[in-house]
């Protein structure tokens, strides 16, 4: 029995490692690969993955030989190492799978930075699921963070709209977690501000990562309400008091 399936990848390797894992099949059952559309990209960005058919094979030949109805021992140690190799098997899938991913995240992060002229470099801190944290560090570090945070924020944007599958966060050597502690500060002097006055206070721009932080200390305090305005990456905080 033969499976068909079409996979979207930027290789054909990683098509057929995709492949495998979805049908739950091994590399030797893969028996053709055609290529229906090729990958594209724009100098390094905009990357439009490949189309690809793959076809494996179910056949597996297992012979059985039962004593009242139950097999016999040497068949159960067979079929309980085929199952521990089965495991063994998608784990490496599954590693070879996240190593590509990690190495497609560090060249299109690469290439962003290279474009722009920046001494940096890119290493991946945690890779989980579809969230990835990076770290950039060099002698440019002062330039990629500008003033505030804000040539890091439009970094970091940029880097999302090129890698769609993951939710990329951007740090330099540690400086977001300054930075949080700055922008708690400032939801803290923010919010007794608009207490005092009752009026509305509008706050720059920010990423959805930095307006979390702000909208978690505000609400803290029963008086006041947070809400957002604006579309990204122009999108701001607004804090007024509760009507």
């Amino acid at each position: 029995m033969e499976n068909i399936i079409e996979i979207k990848a930027s290789s054909r390797e990683i098509a057929i490692a995709r492949a495998i894992k979805i049908l739950e099949v091994t590399a030797d059952q893969v028996v053709q690969v055609t290529e229906l559309e090729k990958p594209k990209s724009f100098f390094g960005f905009f990357a439009k993955d490949g189309l690809y058919k793959i076809e494996v094979s179910r056949e597996v030949e297992t012979e059985k030989i039962e004593i009242s109805g139950l097999e016999k021992p040497t068949e159960a140690v067979k079929k309980t190492e085929t199952n521990i190799e089965a495991k063994q098997e998608k784990q490496e899938i599954k590693k070879e799978l996240k190593e590509n991913r990690e190495k497609e995240i560090i060249r299109l992060s690469q290439e962003l930075l290279n474009k722009m002229g920046l001494d940096l470099k890119v290493e991946i801190l945690r890779l989980e699921g579809k969230n990835c944290i990076i770290n950039l560090f060099g002698e440019d570090n002062g330039i990629i963070i500008g003033k505030k945070g804000k040539t890091l924020n439009s970094y970091e944007y940029l880097l999302n709209t090129l890698i769609k599958d993951v939710r990329i966060d951007v740090d330099v050597e540690g400086f977001k977690e300054k930075r949080n502690v700055t922008l708690r500060d400032l939801a803290r002097k923010m919010s007794e501000k608009a207490m005092k006055t009752s009026k509305p206070i509008k706050l720059n721009p920010m990423p959805p990562r930095e307006r979390k932080i702000i909208h978690e200390v505000v609400n803290k305090y029963s008086e006041l309400d947070t809400y957002s305005e604006g579309k990204d990456p122009k999108r701001y905080i607004v804090i007024r008091r509760k009507k």
